[in-house]
């Protein structure tokens, strides 16, 4: 019968280790994936459509030009965030008149501004 050395007990206890490991990953995906399927579960949703309002369709034709809805509608920010968000998206091509560029962030932030503290 072979000797245990300092090399085979190490190995064996990575071996070892990395199972537990897996093993702990894999019972917290089962869990995560069964809270998220019970009553009041605090996994969020985020629309994958624009709410209606002043505003909707120009969003439609400015953001999901490269955006989901999905990208925009889990955002939360304050006018200072979406006029510089708004900003970077015109330098990067996207075509608004003042007008429209105001209309857009009125509407952003109406519907995905700061979210209220719990």
């Amino acid at each position: 019968m072979p000797r245990a050395t300092a090399t085979t007990r190490s190995t064996w206890c990575v071996s070892v280790s990395r199972k537990a490991l897996g093993l702990s990953l894999a019972a917290i995906a089962i869990g995560a994936v069964v809270f998220s399927q019970e009553e009041g579960s605090y996994r969020k949703v985020y629309p994958q459509e624009f709410p209606a309002g002043a505003g909707h369709d120009l969003a439609q034709r400015s953001c999901l030009i490269c955006h989901s809805a999905t990208l925009v509608t889990q955002q939360a920010k304050d006018s200072t965030a979406w006029e510089k968000t708004l900003g970077t998206m015109e330098k990067w091509g996207v075509k608004l008149a003042p007008a429209e560029h105001e209309t857009l962030r009125v509407y952003l932030l109406a519907h995905f501004g700061p979210r209220a503290a719990k």
